[in-house]
């Protein structure tokens, strides 16, 4: 879409004969790339502008007042397709995390009923093998759902006194058979005694969970995962470091933004999710990576 229609609102301020005296960054704009400055003098209050650039057509409110006593005239300029977009898009995200919960819910029974039906089969093997299929695209469906509502903020739970180590054994333990279907080996340096934090331990479980499906999906030809957690400067410090591809130099910085993803069939919300877990634990996460060795994830908890 051209940046044109991406304009939402701008500010200028006009003189009594029209002329410009004060623009904003999308004013100014506005008042380059298009035919805004020709159509000002005679912008009235409540009424509209359609603007024009290269042969591409948009309108805008107008919203205008007098400074003080003086002649200067103050302009707002709303894009109206942008401003119906932003308010589509508040009212889908309070209508979202509703949906999201309902449909999680029979989304985790099904892939609970198939997962024992699974186990009970004695057909052939590819017959199982399209049953996992299928488990797999209902786990990852049940992923989606769950970053969704922790994006939106949606599915807080209270916090309490959480065991770092007992989280990070637990989430291995359910990620056991993914990692074997995918001939991913996991190796395990968690120190002894890692102090309890002040936490959401479902949240927690969620953090590590998707950095073990992020590295998991790194190493598409199987490899090695090594998780450590360890104490240093009353701080807890827990790695997950890959065996995969690697993150290209230039993206890193990227990948822990809504929506980026280089992945086909992702969502790009995953690692957003982490970070923001991590954060409201006021943790923080950070990555190292070499295009061709691997990656770390590494993140930190102070210790209070």
């Amino acid at each position: 879409m051209n940046r044109f229609l991406k304009f939402y609102r701008a500010i200028i301020i006009i003189d009594g004969n029209g002329d410009t005296v004060y623009a904003d960054g999308v004013g100014s704009l506005l008042l380059k790339e298009t035919d805004a400055g020709e159509k000002l003098k005679n912008a009235a209050d409540g009424g509209k502008l359609r603007l024009l650039k290269g042969g591409l057509v948009s309108d805008y409110s107008v919203t205008s007042e007098n400074v003080g006593e003086s002649e200067h005239r103050l302009v707002i300029l709303e894009n109206v397709a942008e401003r119906e977009r932003a308010a589509k898009l508040m009212s889908l995200g309070e209508i979202i995390p509703s949906l999201a919960h309902e449909m999680r819910n029979p989304l985790t029974g099904i892939g609970v009923l198939l997962d024992d039906i699974h186990d009970r089969l004695t057909c052939a093997e590819n017959e199982k093998h399209l049953l996992r299929m299928a488990i797999a695209e209902i786990d990852r469906l049940e992923q989606m759902l769950t970053d969704v509502l922790t994006y939106s903020g949606s599915d807080v739970r209270a916090m309490g006194d959480e065991d770092v180590a007992v989280v990070l054994s637990e989430v291995l333990m359910l990620n056991h058979k993914l990692c074997v279907i995918n001939r991913v080996v996991v190796h395990t340096e968690i120190e002894p005694d890692i102090p309890h934090i002040l936490a959401d331990g479902s949240k927690l479980r969620q953090a590590f969970h998707n950095l073990v499906i992020n590295a998991v999906q790194a190493m598409e030809s199987g490899g090695n995962l090594t998780v450590t957690a360890k104490v240093s400067d009353n701080k807890i410090y827990i790695h997950f470091a890959d065996t995969g591809a690697g993150i290209p130099e230039e993206k890193q910085h990227m990948i822990f933004e809504p929506f980026f993803t280089d992945k086909q069939g992702g969502t790009g919300i995953g690692l957003s999710v982490v970070r923001d877990i991590v954060r409201r634990h006021g943790g923080e996460i950070t990555v190292s990576s070499e295009v061709g060795k691997g990656t770390d994830f590494c993140v930190v908890f102070n210790i209070k």
